[in-house]
């Protein structure tokens, strides 16, 4: 039996869809409507403004993405384990969450002066210091990484999206030897 979709839902995955192909700024509300197959007052109803309906794409599918960084990001004195982790399951929800996951992309690299990249920044500031106390956390245990916290959490994400982008791109397959490579080649670069 197929669950019919609330209307807000259809808005979000349609906005979503839309703005991962296109960009935020590309996208119009009428295109959102004629496509949701809505009014305008409907979509304003619901989200009060194109802005409204980036800040609830944002709040549930970076809600999401953020709590996988929270579980993964709980130090146990194991920091590749914590990698492993936070790589394997970062890189599945890029797989499962394609739209997101590429509009995500974009977000991060918006200019500070747009809508978007204050749109994004609460979320990118919310993993960045979970990421960050992970590394501080784990610098108690390896005095050499102390003083490097911010650079190591901005690296990995790095490293996590580049690995993200192939993978989604089915330019690489999702392995446990290519997850190894590529956290012991952070570790590597950690411990240099």
């Amino acid at each position: 039996m197929e669950i019919k979709q609330s209307t807000r839902e259809t808005i979000l995955s349609i906005a979503l869809d839309l703005f991962s192909l296109r960009g935020y700024e590309s996208v119009g509300i009428q295109e959102i409507v004629d496509k949701s197959g809505i009014t305008k007052p409907t979509l304003y109803h619901h989200f009060g403004s194109k802005r409204g309906l980036l800040d609830a794409i944002i709040a549930d599918q970076g809600g999401k993405m953020h709590g996988i960084v929270e579980r993964g990001a709980a130090y146990n004195h194991d920091l590749v384990m914590n990698l492993t982790l936070l790589t394997r399951e970062l890189i599945n929800f890029a797989l499962t969450n394609q739209s997101f996951y590429r509009l995500h992309l974009a977000l991060m690299s918006s200019a500070p002066e747009t809508e978007t990249y204050h749109a994004y920044l609460p979320l990118r500031t919310g993993i960045n210091a979970l990421l960050e106390t992970m590394f501080i956390e784990a610098s108690k245990d390896h005095g050499n990484m102390k003083g490097r916290e911010k650079a190591y959490s901005e690296t990995f994400q790095g490293m996590v999206r580049t690995w993200s982008t192939l993978i989604v791109n089915k330019e690489l397959e999702l392995t446990d030897d290519l997850l190894y490579k590529a956290v012991h080649q952070f570790m590597h670069g950690i411990f240099s």
